[in-house]
């Protein structure tokens, strides 16, 4: 066979064949590492340009303290650590991050579990899960509404004798949880004046929100009791910085923070309710945001109960109070209290 070289006919041969094997597999590798290239540059700007929008938008940190707001909102005496782990950003934009969480029992914070927020490009695919091991539920505190707001029939909350039994038989050097339902419904600021009298430290109270009325709950019960699920409770203030560092914490409600709180929350709900309502619905879990935000600017911060925190000795003193029923039992530690603690930690 013949081959034009250069205006003149060669003969073709094995070692031509060769050679031109040879030049062809050079240049398709050439090629190959060319696009490989291209590709690890593209994958590499991507990326840097990924993670610095979502760092420039605080999208994880945004996320890690609504989601630790909605918790200490509607799970009683249960809050996000300020310490997170976060990994790296995948290439397909997901971006998790963890962070303990804790429940206050006297002065001291126990770590009691985990929560994994994943973080997605589009929020409504975004998700928080919760680990807690030794424990089937985060809290199992339930609070009865003292009267039905539809008829304003009186009710009655469960008060098991076996609490007061148990808390008797503790030893002094010990602190405890305790939750009650209080027989009225009051001002927040009512309760607190009520308890001043105790060295105790008031960590959430179950928050009145127009339920029946202005909207239908969830609720378990019977014709003389109504427990009313997706509760929100107040708790001490928090608040955050541009890129949602949280910049102020109140450990717990009194007479000289309560006001304080009660603005910090009206202004995270209004922050939220900004936002899509798959995101504090579907992704944070806080149903009837709206409805309950309205209620509480235009009615005030009604309640009808509490979780407090003291030594055993000073959550006996509660038995004889006139407000107190549907008394709880939670958790119980060694003597860690200090009665002049601030509530404010910055």
């Amino acid at each position: 066979m013949l081959k034009r070289k250069g205006g003149i006919m060669t003969e073709w041969n094995k070692e031509l064949e060769k050679r031109i094997l040879k030049k062809s597999k050079f240049t398709l590798s050439f090629r190959i590492l060319r696009i490989l290239l291209m590709v690890v540059f593209i994958y590499t700007l991507y990326m840097i340009i990924a993670n610095i929008v979502v760092d420039k938008l605080a999208i994880g940190k945004e996320n890690m303290y609504f989601s630790s707001l909605a918790l200490e909102w509607t799970v009683p005496n249960v809050r996000g650590d300020f310490e997170i782990k976060e990994e790296d950003l995948t290439a397909f934009g997901t971006k998790s991050l963890t962070y303990n969480l804790l429940n206050k029992v006297g002065s001291k914070d126990v770590v009691i579990g985990e929560a994994l927020v994943t973080n997605r490009l589009f929020s409504s695919l975004s998700n928080i899960t919760y680990s807690h091991p030794g424990l089937q539920q985060l809290s199992e505190f339930a609070f009865s509404l003292p009267e039905d707001p539809r008829t304003n029939r009186k009710l009655e909350a469960n008060t098991s004798p076996h609490e007061w039994e148990s808390l008797e038989m503790l030893p002094e050097g010990t602190v405890g949880e305790l939750a009650f339902s209080t027989t009225s419904f009051m001002e927040s600021e009512k309760l607190i004046e009520n308890l001043r009298e105790y060295d105790i430290h008031i960590l959430w109270m179950p928050l009145y929100t127009g339920e029946f009325v202005d909207f239908d709950p969830g609720w378990s019960g019977n014709n003389n009791l109504i427990i009313v699920s997706d509760v929100i409770g107040l708790t001490g203030g928090m608040d955050h910085d541009e890129n949602y560092h949280q910049s102020l914490r109140i450990n717990w409600l009194d007479e000289g923070s309560i006001k304080e709180s009660q603005q910090l929350m009206l202004k995270n709900m209004k922050e939220l309710l900004n936002k899509s309502n798959s995101y504090y619905e579907n992704f944070l879990g806080l149903g009837h945001l709206k409805e309950k935000y309205q209620y509480l600017e235009n009615e005030g911060f009604t309640v009808y109960g509490a979780v407090v925190t003291g030594p055993v000795k000073e959550l006996l003193k509660l038995k004889d109070a006139p407000f107190v029923q549907g008394v709880q039992l939670g958790e119980v530690e060694l003597w860690n209290w200090e009665k002049k603690e601030s509530s404010l930690k910055y």
